[in-house]
């Protein structure tokens, strides 16, 4: 794992401890403090996968500290047991989220793994958008996805679904010369609400084009 983890787990570990050992009500806000922070950090992160499912994780883990703290004094033990390993559980599942998404070299560079960073590429969009589109459309990738054409069939002239240099999403209507016309969203909207915008957008443009 990587060494420049975020202080946010050593220290939920640790909180995990004492509370696993002592069961004070003290120990048990510390935890759910350290539980919420880490959430609050894995939320920033949700087009992840693996960050959603921390923030599951979390959730849970915080629901369960707090009901065996507030469970009657004979349940409590029990609770109290399921609590520390739901706890675990989701602290690991933080971990597994940041070793795999926010990997740093031996000298302190972001160096994420290839397919981590971004969920999907400007083509995969594109593509969803023609299984929205209907059987009569088809999509091909640019080279190494960063963009890609849209074409009904038959059509000589078709859009190019592409980003510029600051990152904005656009489409390029080559019928119209080329005339651009640029998206709202960005990845964190996901890719089928990014899709259904492509989608809407096409027909659009190609309504008043017909």
């Amino acid at each position: 794992m990587s060494s420049t983890i975020s202080p946010l787990a050593p220290a939920a570990r640790a909180s995990h401890g004492a509370y696993a050992t002592l069961r004070r009500q003290c120990h048990a806000d510390e935890l759910i403090d350290r539980l919420k922070a880490m959430r609050e950090y894995a939320a920033e992160r949700t087009t992840v996968p693996l960050w959603e499912m921390a923030v599951q994780h979390l959730d849970r883990a915080t629901r369960a500290v707090a009901s065996a703290q507030a469970a009657p004094r004979k349940d409590r033990k029990a609770e109290h047991r399921v609590a520390v390993t739901i706890t675990m559980s989701a602290i690991l599942a933080f971990e597994r989220a940041h070793d795999v998404t926010l990997p740093y070299d031996e000298h302190g560079r972001y160096r994420p793994k290839p397919g981590t960073e971004y969920p999907f590429s400007v083509s995969d969009i594109a593509h969803a958008a023609v299984q929205i589109l209907g059987p009569d459309w088809e999509a091909e990738a640019l080279p190494w996805g960063v963009g890609a054409r849209i074409e009904e069939e038959g059509d000589e002239q078709g859009y190019t679904l592409a980003v510029d240099a600051d990152g904005d999403l656009y489409l390029c209507d080559d019928a119209r010369g080329g005339s651009r016309t640029y998206m709202d969203g960005c990845a964190a909207d996901g890719l089928a609400a990014l899709a259904e915008r492509v989608a809407d957008l096409v027909l659009s443009l190609h309504t008043t084009e017909g």
